[in-house]
């Protein structure tokens, strides 16, 4: 990974959802900030404040969503909150290591939130609201 860059919320990034995508732009939030932890070469007092952002965020937004999928009866949300689990495991280490010699590379945890937004949002947590169309279609009829 180069050159990072801060992501500008589009509606290409939009589930469908606007309070779910309120929250997701919050985690662009927290990814455009660590950019600026790389661009402006901040300390790890600040590094610890966006992992302690990440972890509240992702604490608050998963019990929210996963509320959202119960309600719908969603057919997929245990494997939905399995992905969830390890995103938050995944924080939490990037919080423990913070604490060693060696501290996680903020490009790492870049790297980690690409991901999670190309393979998780723009994938699981789209299936879920296409689901919830097509229900509130199917009762229209």
């Amino acid at each position: 990974m180069e050159n990072v860059k801060k992501i500008v919320w589009t509606h290409e990034l939009s589930i469908g959802n606007e309070d779910i995508d309120n929250d997701h732009n919050k985690l662009l939030d927290i990814f455009n900030d660590l950019v600026e932890l790389i661009e402006y070469k901040k300390d790890r007092q600040e590094f610890a404040k966006i992992l302690t952002k990440l972890t509240d965020y992702s604490l608050n937004h998963f019990k929210k969503e996963e509320e959202y999928m119960r309600k719908m009866d969603y057919p997929f949300l245990s494997e939905h909150k399995n992905y969830h689990r390890d995103f938050i495991y995944k924080v939490a280490m990037y919080n423990v290591n913070l604490l060693k010699t060696n501290p996680p590379d903020p490009k790492e945890i870049i790297s980690f939130l690409e991901e999670w937004w190309t393979n998780h949002i723009l994938i699981h947590d789209f299936d879920y609201e296409h689901f919830k169309n097509k229900i509130q279609s199917n009762l229209t009829y």
